[in-house]
């Protein structure tokens, strides 16, 4: 067989390995997108995501979110659920779709990866973030956390696509045209409604106007972008904007931030330790470009380059920074408290939630997760063990680092484990392709049982926590959730209210000192008033009551409502639903009339 044949046979090969890797990443994130958005409105509102959905309903209704860093987390959240909430309706599916797609785009992340720990490693990780009960689960709650996961991941892809890429790519493009958007759009909008004030048609013909010069100003900038070195800046700009998008989500970024510096320092001291113990490592076959400080300062360029790079990166930061902290130029004092929040985190961190005791993580990882710790620490042990791929010591040292570091914190609650669980499924994804690319038979073979139970054993738990004991808080990251019942109460609240003849209109008193998330559920209705104490209520349909109030109600309500039921909330908070006498009787009396027609 000649040359040119062999050559042929081997491209047909590469041709159809690339199509194979690529139906397995659409098959992947298939499976992703399925479980993370399948029956979305499935478990009730946790008390968290109805205080996120409370700010929520401030900024969507009034235009209104002031960044509050004692109890709460960034304004990233809320902005990317607007956005999504304007698109698809203001209810608990696009809210959560909204975080959903973050987890979805996580896993898709894991693709960009395969240069770096193999292509069957890119495949195998991305198959553990899209099964990891703990990912699904957080995924379909509408918190931080998986925007807070996905902003990490991306500033990782960022750095290394920076030092590969000859140029820009078509994701990176369209990435950044988005973020160019994100900075421009609600700009253009907020300038359009003060211009035209309470006039339609003159805020919309500014709006059109407005749309245009951002889509020339969008293209003049992109189009500078890529002249630049085919665009390779855009790499490490979009890595700057993730990495300040990760401040505005969560005040935790600068342990993930830290801890990823470290684990850098970490792979530079291994390898000199390794060359003075055991010789050079062999040759990388594997990643295309040596992941070293000499390479990344070489696509830099020259030091005028360098002088651009740096005010691009900076200004980018800085911008981005202002714009989410300052509620898009609406509330200033937001980018001062936003230095005003590690103070406070740091006091928070050192006293709550401190019951758990320091191996919570790992009881509760190895209850549900069991196969990306093991695996982790296997591709831990080959990568060190081999020291040739930089990646995959850093992703070793960066798994290690984010577990130690969320291990010694007394603050422990169960999403904090998804940020090392990301570097943890990304070093398990390469321990699999280093057994699948083994020479011997029965490691490949060992590699191809490993990766096909790890899938198995997450996707059991995966289905129950996510489909079957969502509210049953012996299993891990269920943590004071609201239980399935309180819908029967929202059910109840909406039949009675239609019964009245008020619909939204009927009033509600919620007295009782728990409440959250109920605000969400009640926030059509603008006679729900929430007291948190008993108060005076003798003409409104409705009364919602706490059980540990019980002695007071009868006292109180007796003479003018009728109990119709009670419902859980959450773990020893249970609900008592108070309907006025003549709405109950009424009630009562069309159920005794259907009874006797009924044949």
């Amino acid at each position: 067989m000649s040359e040119q044949e062999n050559q042929i046979m081997t491209d047909d090969k590469q041709q159809t390995a690339d199509k194979l890797w690529l139906v397995g990443c659409s098959i992947i994130t298939a499976i992703a997108a399925f479980v993370r958005f399948y029956n979305l409105e499935l478990k009730p509102l946790h008390h968290d995501e109805g205080v996120n959905g409370f700010f929520l309903t401030t900024l969507f209704r009034e235009g209104v979110y002031k960044y509050d860093p004692s109890n709460y987390h960034g304004p990233t959240l809320y902005y990317f659920a607007l956005a999504f909430s304007k698109m698809f309706g203001f209810n608990t599916v696009s809210i959560r779709a909204s975080v959903a797609i973050f987890g979805v785009l996580t896993v898709v992340l894991a693709f960009f990866l395969k240069n770096y720990i193999g292509k069957i490693g890119s495949l195998a990780a991305a198959l553990f973030l899209a099964l990891s009960p703990g990912m699904v689960f957080i995924s379909r709650y509408f918190i931080h956390e998986i925007l807070f996961v996905f902003f990490s991941f991306a500033i990782v892809v960022g750095v290394l696509y920076f030092i590969e890429k000859q140029k820009a790519g078509v994701f990176a493009i369209s990435a950044m045209t988005f973020l160019l958007l994100i900075c421009l759009l609600p700009t253009a909008l907020n300038l359009a409604n003060a211009i035209g004030e309470q006039n339609a048609t003159l805020v919309w013909i500014v709006r059109v106007g407005l749309f245009a010069v951002e889509a020339v100003l969008v293209f003049l900038i992109m189009r500078m972008l890529l002249a630049w070195n085919e665009g390779r800046a855009i790499y490490l700009i979009l890595a700057s904007a993730s990495a300040v998008l990760l401040f505005a989500t969560k005040e935790t970024a600068f342990i993930t931030i830290a801890t990823m510096l470290i684990a850098c320092l970490c792979v530079w001291i291994w390898r000199k330790i390794y060359r003075a113990a055991f010789g050079e490592p062999k040759a990388n076959e594997i990643e295309p470009v040596e992941l070293t400080w000499r390479n990344f300062r070489a696509r830099v360029g020259d030091s005028s380059d360098l002088t651009l790079l740096i005010v691009a990166v900076s200004v980018v930061f800085a911008y981005v920074g202002i714009l989410f902290f300052s509620s898009f130029f609406t509330y200033s004092e937001g980018v001062s408290k936003a230095f005003e929040a590690y103070s406070l985190w740091t006091k928070t961190g050192t006293k709550d939630h401190t019951q758990n005791g320091i191996w919570a993580y790992l009881k509760w990882g190895m209850k549900l997760e069991s196969p990306i710790l093991l695996l982790s620490a296997l591709g831990t042990l080959i990568a060190l063990a081999k020291a040739r791929h930089r990646f995959a010591v850093f992703a070793g040292f960066w798994a290690l680092g984010m577990f130690a570091a969320y291990t010694i914190i007394p603050y422990k609650t169960p999403w904090l484990a998804l940020s090392f669980l990301l570097p943890m499924c990304i070093i398990g994804g390469y321990g699999v392709n280093e057994l699948l690319a083994a020479k011997d038979k029965i490691v490949k073979l060992l590699g191809a049982l490993v990766l096909l139970f790890a899938a198995a054993i997450l996707g059991i738990p995966t289905y129950d926590l996510n489909f079957q004991r969502y509210d049953d808080d012996s299993m891990p990251y269920v943590y004071a959730h609201t239980k399935r019942g309180f819908h029967d109460l929202i059910k109840q609240i909406e039949y009675y209210a239609d019964k009245s003849g008020k619909s939204k209109d009927a009033a509600i008193e919620i007295v009782s000192p728990d409440y959250w998330s109920m605000p969400w559920y009640m926030r059509e209705y603008p006679k729900a008033i929430f007291h948190g104490q008993f108060a005076d209520a003798t003409a409104s349909e409705m009364i919602v009551a706490s059980t540990a109030q019980t002695a007071e109600l009868n006292r109180r309500y007796g003479a003018s409502y009728k109990h119709a039921g009670t419902y859980p909330l959450r773990p020893g908070v249970d609900l008592i639903l108070l309907v006025r006498k003549d709405l109950a009787e009424a009630n009562a009396q069309d159920i005794y009339k259907i009874s006797k027609v009924a044949p």
